[in-house]
């Protein structure tokens, strides 16, 4: 095996964007929690790229568009989070890892 081929890592998973487990839930239903899910990586990452921005930020009229934003996207978070929790904790759990893993690695280390 060549030096290169020994320092490719394998390409990591991303976060887990797919209906929760199929238990005699209606295609409906799956949408729904598909819709949940994307809700909640959206607000989440939107509200990192924000909290760098804001970090970032020295107008203070801008600093408070993006607190005003950034709570916005926490709101449809927990929105989301809540009404996913009801169907599965333990799926909705393991959905959370994910993401938090994927924004650890998009945001290269950047507090997620």
């Amino acid at each position: 095996m060549s030096t290169r081929e020994q320092t490719i890592r394998p390409v990591e998973p991303t976060i887990n964007l797919v209906p929760l487990e199929d238990k005699g839930r209606g295609e409906a239903v799956k949408n729904a929690l598909l819709e949940l899910q994307l809700k909640m990586a959206t607000s989440s990452i939107n509200h990192e790229y924000a909290r760098i921005e804001f970090d970032e930020a020295c107008d203070r009229e801008r600093r408070h568009e993006l607190l005003d934003y950034m709570q916005a996207c926490h709101t449809q978070y927990f929105e989301a989070r809540t009404e996913l929790s009801a169907y599965d904790p333990y799926e909705l759990a393991t959905f959370e890892s994910d993401l938090m893993r994927q924004k650890l690695i998009m945001l290269g280390g950047a507090q997620a």
